[in-house]
């Protein structure tokens, strides 16, 4: 049985007794909030076009379309690993005030790893996107410079890399780190201590940065103590209740932990070992959970504006693309807020 023949937009014409041309404006036109397609045919005309281009099996080449325009209209990001609640929710804004621009975007995950970083990057030019929001992993520095040569705009977002031609929109993370250590301090906390990760994740570091800054600005750096624990679940799990049994044994009074998912790691460690929050130690958390709420009174958490991050790197994006933007508009910090 042979392969049947690829309908075109010629035996689109063909059939509905129109022009290419005419053809072109409909299957290629947008449809408005109102549903109807915004273009300058007549809309009799246009269902009957699309009645056609349905009945005959036409399929858009969406590459053969965007070799010949030079737009194709879609976007990549590249997050470490989507299914965290943190990226999760930035993907999803994005993707909402994308659509609305009428772009499509391709979302994937680096897994903090270099290879397959440089592989998706490779897999997107491919693609023929028209620009890049991207959280670098360590290592991702010298293959997003490729993208300055591809001409592709790129925006930085969660973790900064050196280089101009980036656009960045970044928290300050600095400020957060020592905004949360200021609060613990000021809570009459001294033996304030906090976790982080082996892998020097920028974020992370920043917000250490913040913290040891907050404690030796308190007379406080003999208490300083970062405990960087693995990355990988099943390690962490054991190695953050160690942390805890010999925080309690010291009496440790107060933990800053710098996200989500450590949060909950120490949260079971802390239960384990008979630690209580608000009794023997007082707590500082990142991003948004509804476990912060369940403890009695809350717990204090800093919040990245995941909404914001989305609008302006995607405004940004856009700026890039049509060549308008300054070097002082391609770096935007943003603040974080403090739940108290």
């Amino acid at each position: 049985m042979g392969y049947m023949k690829k309908v075109t937009i010629r035996d689109v014409a063909k059939e509905a007794g129109v022009s290419v041309t005419l053809v072109s404006f409909v299957l290629n036109a947008k449809v408005g909030e109102d549903g109807q397609l915004d273009c300058p045919v007549n809309p009799n005309t246009a269902a009957r076009v699309l009645y056609v281009a349905q009945k005959l099996g036409y399929k858009r080449n969406n590459a053969a379309a965007s070799l010949r325009s030079g737009r194709s209209h879609t976007l990549a990001v590249i997050i470490t690993d989507i299914a965290s609640p943190f990226f999760a929710e930035m993907c999803r804004n994005i993707e909402n005030i994308a659509y609305k621009a009428g772009y499509t975007v391709i979302f994937a995950s680096s897994d903090e790893s270099a290879p397959k970083f440089s592989q998706l990057i490779d897999a997107m030019i491919g693609y023929n996107v028209e620009g890049l929001i991207v959280a670098p992993c360590p290592g991702s520095e010298p293959i997003l410079e490729r993208m300055q040569f591809y001409n592709i705009p790129t925006v930085i977002v969660d973790r900064d890399v050196p280089g101009d031609y980036f656009g960045r929109v970044l928290v300050d993370n600095v400020h957060s780190g020592r905004q949360a250590a200021e609060y613990l301090i000021n809570e009459g906390r001294k033996k304030v201590e906090m976790l982080s990760y082996s892998l020097d994740i920028q974020s992370l570091v920043d917000r250490v940065s913040g913290y040891e800054n907050a404690m030796k600005a308190a007379g406080l750096e003999d208490n300083i103590n970062v405990h960087k624990i693995s990355s990988s679940s099943s390690n962490a799990e054991a190695e953050v209740l160690e942390i805890m049994k010999d925080a309690k044994a010291r009496g440790v009074e107060g933990f800053i932990f710098p996200s989500k998912r450590m949060a909950i790691l120490a949260f079971s460690a802390m239960h384990a070992v008979g630690m209580e929050y608000n009794k023997e130690v007082d707590l500082v958390c990142f991003d948004e959970s509804d476990v912060y709420n369940l403890s009695e009174p809350a717990i204090p958490h800093i919040v990245q504006p995941l909404n914001e991050i989305a609008l302006r790197s995607f405004d940004l994006f856009q700026k890039m693309l049509r060549g308008n933007v300054s070097p002082e508009e391609k770096n935007i910090l943003l603040k974080t807020d403090f739940i108290k």
